[in-house]
C-alpha cells in the first residue's frame, strides 16, 4: 500500500509531474541539498532537508476529507528537528564537524521518521517501532561529500524516515530500545550516551535555545568564515592599490582554519568539490569580493586567475581552532612581493545563528533561488503561507504553491 502509485505528492517546481509520496520525499529532499545551500545546525547537521520534504509529501497522501492544518505540519516538523538535536547532544563527538558519517543520514533519518510518526498520530509503541526501523536505514560515509551523491543523503533520509513511519503504522516491529543501546544509534557515535529527557510539562525545546545558520552562498558552512575574512582582506588590498586587486603582486595566501579533511581541497575540479574547498572559497572571495551561486559555475571554477591564486594558497591549523560550528574561526593573510602582509579574521559570519540573516535578506535568497523555477505569484504565496502557517486550515495550499500554481487560483484556500 505505501508504495502504491494511486496516491501522489507534489514534485516542487513541477506543475504537471507528481510521484508516490516516498519518491516525492526523495526527489524533493535531493533538491533541498543539491547545492549544499540548506540550513545548518549545531551540533553539525542539515536539519530541515530530511524532514520538510517527508512531512509535506505525507500530508498530501491523507484522504481528501482529512485536512492537515498548517499547525499540524509545523508541529510535526519541529518534532523532527527536535529529535535530531537531542540525539546529537547525546554525543560529544557530534559537537565537532563529522569525520565518518554524514549527519543528515543518521539523525536526519530518525528526525524524518519521528516527524512522520507525529503527523500519522502513531501511538507510543508504533513511534518506537518507527524509530527502530529508521535506524536500520541510517548512515552514509562522509567520503561521498563533494560529489553528486551527497545530495542523495538528504533525499534518502526524507524517504527512509517516511517509509519507516508508514511501515510502523502497518504493524512492522523493531527493537524498541534502539535509542538506548550501543549497538543501536550508539553504532554511529563512539561516545554516545543517551540521557533521560525532562517531562513534557518542563521540556525545553532546543529551537527555543538555538537557531539555525542560513547560508548566503551554496557551499560547506565552514567556508563561510573563510569568505567573510577573505572579502575583508580584499577590501584592504584594493584600498591600498589604487582600487585594483593586486593579483600579480601576491606572494602567498595563508588560511588559518580548523583541520577538516573533506573541506581541504587545494585544486577542486568540479562545482561539488569547489563547494567543499576552503582554498577555492578564499581565492574566489579575494578575486570577486563576495560569493554567490555563480561562483561555482564551471567557467568560474576553472578560470586562470583563480588557478594561479590557488597555487599560492596554503592551510594552517592552529591548535585552538577546533572543528566546531560553534567555536571555529578563520584568519586570512595575504603576503605581497614587497613583504607587506594584509590580514583579517572572521569569528562569526553573517548568517550564523549568532548573527542571523535579516528578514529581507532571507526573502531575497528565497526569491533568487525560486525565480527560475516558479511564477512570482507562487513564490509570494509560499512566503505568505510560511509566515502564517499556524493559521492555515489546509496545508495543501503550500504544496500547490510549490508546484507552481497561481496564487489567485488558491486565495480561497488560505483562510488566514
Amino acid at each position: 500500500q505505501i508504495y502504491s502509485s494511486d496516491i501522489s505528492s507534489t514534485i516542487w517546481g513541477h506543475l504537471d509531474f507528481r510521484l508516490p509520496p516516498l519518491y516525492a520525499a526523495f526527489v524533493n529532499g535531493v533538491a533541498v541539498h543539491s547545492m549544499d545551500f540548506d540550513d545548518t545546525w549545531h551540533p553539525a547537521t542539515h536539519p530541515s532537508g530530511a524532514v520538510l520534504p517527508a512531512v509535506i509529501a505525507l500530508a498530501e497522501a491523507f484522504p481528501g476529507e482529512k485536512k492537515i492544518s498548517g499547525l499540524d505540519l509545523l508541529l510535526a516538523f519541529n518534532v523532527g528537528i527536535e529529535v535530531q538535536g537531542r540525539l546529537l547532544r547525546f554525543s560529544s563527538e557530534a559537537r565537532n564537524i563529522p569525520k565518518r558519517f554524514h549527519p543528515p543520514t543518521v539523525v536526519g533519518t530518525m528526525g524524518s521518521a519521528a516527524a512522520c510518526a507525529k503527523l500519522l498520530a502513531l501511538d507510543q509503541p508504533k513511534c518506537k517501532n518507527a524509530l527502530a526501523i529508521a535506524a536500520s536505514y541510517a548512515g552514509a560515509p562522509l567520503a561521498n561529500a563533494a560529489t553528486q551523491t551527497k545530495p542523495l543523503h538528504v533525499g534518502n533520509a526524507a524517504k527512509h524516515g517516511l517509509e519507516a513511519a508508514c511501515l510502523a503504522s502497518q504493524g512492522l516491529q523493531g527493537n524498541k530500545q534502539i535509542l538506548d543501546m550501543e549497538s543501536g544509534i550508539g553504532a554511529f557515535y563512539t561516545d554516545y550516551n543517551p540521557q533521560t529527557l525532562p517531562t513534557l510539562q518542563s521540556y525545553p525545546w532546543l529551537l527555543d535555545q538555538q537557531d539555525v545558520a542560513i547560508k548566503r552562498f551554496p557551499a560547506h558552512l565552514g567556508t563561510h568564515w573563510v569568505a567573510d575574512a577573505a572579502s575583508s582582506v580584499r577590501r584592504k588590498l584594493v584600498e591600498s592599490s589604487d582600487n585594483l586587486f593586486p593579483l600579480d603582486k601576491i606572494e602567498k595566501v595563508i588560511l588559518k582554519v580548523p583541520e577538516v579533511k573533506y573541506v581541504n581541497r587545494p585544486s577542486p575540479a568540479s562545482e561539488h568539490e569547489a563547494r567543499h574547498s576552503f582554498q577555492f572559497v578564499a581565492c574566489s572571495a579575494l578575486l570577486d569580493g563576495s560569493m554567490s551561486v555563480q561562483s561555482f559555475t564551471s567557467e568560474n571554477v576553472h578560470r586562470p586567475a583563480l588557478r594561479e591564486l590557488l597555487r599560492k594558497t596554503q592551510l594552517e591549523h592552529p591548535p585552538d581552532n577546533t572543528p566546531s560550528f560553534e567555536s571555529l574561526y578563520c584568519e586570512v593573510s595575504v603576503t605581497l612581493q614587497d613583504g607587506n602582509t594584509v590580514t583579517d579574521r572572521c569569528d562569526t559570519f553573517y548568517g550564523h545563528w549568532r548573527k542571523p540573516l535579516k528578514k529581507e535578506d532571507l526573502e531575497k535568497k528565497f526569491q533568487s533561488n525560486v525565480s527560475s523555477i516558479l511564477p512570482a505569484e507562487a513564490a509570494e504565496g509560499i512566503i505568505e503561507t510560511v509566515y502564517n502557517l499556524e493559521k492555515v486550515e489546509d496545508c495543501s495550499v503550500l504544496s500547490m504553491f510549490l508546484s507552481g500554481q497561481s496564487a489567485r487560483a488558491l486565495s480561497e484556500k488560505l483562510h488566514l
